[in-house]
């Protein structure tokens, strides 16, 4: 991979060949991310140019606000692919799972098997950004008893377990997986995710990454790509992706 010197790295530079998205909201008017199919289809063609070969797009699962079921995810999944080809978007495999927040209603859904995986026993999940649930290690332990491996969607976003990484390691030792925004790399969050992103890499906590795409305009700051240092290392993790192919 030849990288540019003193500028940033265009991000479809950095694609691995077979990358797999593993979180974005790309399903229409169900969540807080596009509100059209036809928003949707765009999204999905500049992916496709990009060279993303496969997206698992995640709807929001949150109790009282997008309180989704695999039922009207999979409803909106179906209406999205009818349209894709006669608009030109053949090439890229769309698949559907969700993120969900572990909350009352999460445990609802895994006692219920109301559960998109993302790919064979793999499942995203995120919590609140203002504080971890209460009954964390109560969930953990339900995620795996229903034989699931959980997935954390942005670690990084977590501003209560910044100043302590053995928290991290903590959660590491329940059993989660992390994934990272790659629009935190690009300063989309603000100077401190971004900074504390970077850490996370140097410590070698991030196994996954996605794009958590809701909008054009983090599609056109996402293009722009990184700096040479931060492209170079999050390439090689997004290789971990094609686990999801």
């Amino acid at each position: 991979m030849l990288f540019l010197r003193k500028k940033d790295v265009p991000f479809h530079q950095i694609i691995p060949e077979g990358y797999v998205d593993i979180h974005s909201h790309l399903l229409h008017g169900i969540d807080d991310g596009v509100k059209t199919i036809y928003q949707s289809t765009y999204i999905l063609e500049q992916f496709e140019k990009l060279g993303i070969q496969k997206v698992i797009t995640t709807p929001h699962v949150l109790k009282d606000i997008w309180p989704n079921s695999s039922k009207t995810i999979l409803k909106t999944l179906k209406e999205l692919k009818t349209v894709l080809t006669p608009l030109g978007v053949s090439k890229i495999e769309l698949h559907a799972s969700a993120e969900y927040m572990m909350d009352d209603l999460f445990l609802e859904r895994l006692k219920n098997k109301d559960i998109l995986p993302l790919h064979q026993d793999y499942i995203l999940v995120e919590m609140s950004t203002f504080s971890p649930p209460i009954n964390l290690k109560e969930i953990i332990f339900e995620i795996k008893l229903a034989g699931y491996i959980p997935v954390l969607a942005h670690p990084e976003r977590y501003s209560f377990y910044q100043n302590n990484l053995k928290e991290y390691d903590e959660l590491k030792n329940l059993g989660f997986l992390f994934q990272l925004n790659l629009l935190s790399l690009s300063g989309y969050y603000g100077k401190d995710i971004k900074s504390f992103s970077k850490k996370l890499i140097d410590y070698n906590y991030i196994d996954f990454t996605g794009t958590d795409i809701h909008n054009y305009y983090q599609l056109e700051i996402l293009e722009k790509g990184f700096n040479t240092p931060i492209a170079k290392k999050v390439e090689t993790i997004m290789r971990n992706n094609l686990i999801f192919s």
